[in-house]
């Protein structure tokens, strides 16, 4: 049943792929947002497809890797906070509260790197001349 959280990555492609033809100029904010709410679900469920022979092992390296960097921040959040304690056995409703503190904070930090990005592309100023009889004029293209 966790394989299906894969699925889950269709979301910021989605919204890449729309942002491209309808907000251009938020398509990174809204793709980085879009990422963060979706990668810890996604990493944990590549780490289900370790039984698939060649690729499958590629996969859930993939998957430890990401799940080592995002799926424990959650927890270490909630347990700082007083939201859970250290140390005991995790019922579905905390996994799901982990998942959305999750969602939270990677949705806020990779909207935030997608907002820089989209701020550092919309300030370069590529300059094209137009030649009106014996004027050159600049022009900022969109």
């Amino acid at each position: 049943m966790t394989q299906y959280l894969i699925l889950l990555a269709i979301i910021p492609l989605s919204v890449f792929n729309l942002t491209k033809m309808f907000m251009p100029r938020r398509r990174w904010l809204l793709s980085g947002f879009a990422t963060g709410l979706v990668i810890a679900p996604v990493s944990m469920g590549l780490i289900e497809f370790t039984y698939v022979p060649i690729i499958g092992k590629a996969l859930g390296l993939v998957g430890v890797v990401g799940n080592l960097i995002h799926g424990s921040v959650g927890y270490f959040f909630l347990v700082s906070f007083g939201g859970m304690e250290p140390g005991v056995l995790l019922s579905a409703s905390q996994l799901v509260t982990i998942s959305l503190v999750n969602a939270a904070i990677w949705g806020s930090y990779y909207g935030m790197v997608g907002y820089n990005i989209d701020g550092k592309l919309a300030t370069e100023e590529k300059p094209a001349e137009v030649h009106e009889g014996h004027k050159v004029m600049k022009q900022r293209a969109v």
